[in-house]
């Protein structure tokens, strides 16, 4: 037991230190799983929003994306019970699960019986709970009563570093995306200004009249006011055009 925990922390050890994107960390996630969890013919790995949508998704062939594409249409399945619940949620034989009956039905016919799906938790930065469930981790197997407490106990040990390396991964991409944003909006807003400037001296007219030029331009092209005010920085545009609408 020792032995095994160890080759999983050092799986997990190595995962964190080599993926920097989060779809690619989820499939290294899965793949991982699949390999440590006895049984399984099949991983996934799934991070959910606040209202129930996969955001980021990875399965390790072709039948375990099906499974989980069948819970994500249904909008029911172990998958989604044990983010929702914050648990793990085993599934021992699927013919007889009657817990979830629309995903069970679509997904017998598959061929995959056994599943263990547990949640990805995070502290909740808010309070509200000691943690905050972002995702989950599962495994399934083609034959009944395929995992037991101690496949739980190796899925749980793997999910939790694993979670706190996803979550430090999507707030990187959502600060990178925030500075991405701010840096566009104060290099349009300093275009603006400056196409202002440039009328303002052209047309001899004020701050309040030049921007109204750009505004006019803009809904009469259709086009974004950055874009129009790129087009009187640009050293052909026509200046009559500009006294014109003016």
């Amino acid at each position: 037991m020792a032995g095994e925990l160890s080759e999983i922390f050092a799986r997990v050890a190595g995962l964190l230190l080599t993926e920097t994107v989060v779809d690619h960390a989820v499939e290294s996630l899965a793949q991982v799983a699949h390999e440590s969890v006895a049984g399984s013919v099949g991983a996934g790995g799934t991070l959910i929003d606040a209202q129930g949508r996969p955001t980021s998704t990875a399965s390790t062939n072709a039948l375990v994306e099906e499974m989980d594409r069948l819970q994500y249409d249904l909008g029911e399945g172990p998958c989604l019970s044990a983010w929702a619940g914050a648990r793990p949620v085993r599934v021992d034989d699927l013919r007889e699960e009657r817990r979830w009956p629309e995903w069970s039905a679509a997904s017998a016919p598959l061929g995959l019986l056994s599943c263990l799906s547990v949640p990805l938790l995070v502290p909740d930065v808010t309070g509200a709970s000691e943690q905050e469930p972002i995702g989950a981790l599962k495994v399934y197997a083609d034959r009944p009563h395929a995992f037991d407490e101690h496949s739980e106990q190796i899925l749980s040990l793997l999910a939790g570093p694993a979670a706190l390396f996803l979550s430090n991964l999507q707030a990187r991409d959502r600060a990178s995306a925030l500075s991405a944003a701010l840096k566009d909006a104060l290099h349009s807003r300093s275009v603006i200004d400056m196409a202002k400037g440039v009328l303002m001296e052209r047309l001899q007219v004020g701050e309040r009249d030049a921007l109204q030029v750009m505004i006019k331009r803009s809904r009469t092209e259709e086009a974004l006011l950055s874009a129009v005010a790129l087009g009187i920085l640009e050293p052909t545009t026509d200046l009559a055009a500009g006294r014109h609408e003016s």
